[in-house]
């Protein structure tokens, strides 16, 4: 419920900013996109396993407004459709015990896990510019529509190879993400702009069983800007 009236007030608060602000100013909409990498970090701690969360290619695209006020201030949120892809590579080695206690080397074990999730992702930032730069930092919140996943795993027993491959449609993951976001605006042109962004998720992800995981995204992109409109308002 408080992650749904978050939601609520992100969308209230864009309303209440594109179409009450009583200044002068300029209003821009228009298309985005950009790639970059995310991954999604596990708090899973398994003291005879290795475990890493490298980046991961992943993208974003959809559509901005953004209201400039005064000479070095703005308002700006977005729709986005937001692809965040997550990559386990947990290993360990395999040991048998025998009657004295003594751990003998059996052999290895390496599972790559993937998880492709789908966000449709409401931003919500102030920018300072300056000349052709702006700076922005806000706070963004993403609804799963979907998920999906991937476990390869790859054994070497007592000298004998082993190997699965499992897919699933769904990883049971919470329907909704939370965190601040912060990005870099460069103009190219009076249209064209490129731009870098960052997001750092803080709600855990994970749903359900197992409950020591704690599944949070990460990601960073860096794509263009396209402003299809703009219009002056003086109030």
């Amino acid at each position: 419920m408080q992650i749904k009236n978050l939601l609520k007030l992100s969308f209230i608060l864009s309303i209440l900013f594109a179409f009450n602000l009583t200044v002068s100013g300029q209003h821009q909409f228009g298309i985005k996109a950009s790639g970059g990498l995310s991954r999604i970090t596990n708090s899973m701690d398994n003291p005879n396993a290795t475990l890493t969360t490298p980046f991961v290619p992943s993208g974003q695209v959809g559509f901005f407004y953004n209201f400039q006020f005064g000479k070095f201030s703005s308002f700006g949120t977005e729709l986005l459709f937001s692809q965040i892809e997550g990559k386990d590579i947990l290993e360990d080695d395999l040991y048998t015990l025998d009657g004295t206690g003594t751990r003998n080397y059996i052999g290895h074990r390496k599972d790559d896990l993937y998880r492709h999730i789908s966000y449709i992702s409401l931003p919500i930032y102030y920018g300072f510019k300056f000349s052709r730069l702006m700076i922005n930092a806000g706070f963004q919140i993403s609804y799963s529509i979907s998920s999906s996943g991937r476990e390869k795993d790859h054994a070497v027993f007592e000298g004998e190879n082993f190997s699965s491959d499992i897919k699933t449609n769904d990883i049971n993951i919470k329907p909704f993400d939370y965190g601040p976001r912060s990005g870099i605006i460069y103009n190219l042109t009076s249209k064209l702009a490129i731009e870098g962004t960052w997001y750092y998720g803080l709600n855990n992800i994970q749903k359900g069983d197992p409950s020591f995981w704690k599944l949070k995204v990460q990601q960073a992109t860096l794509g263009i800007r396209y402003i299809l409109l703009t219009s002056k308002t003086t109030k």
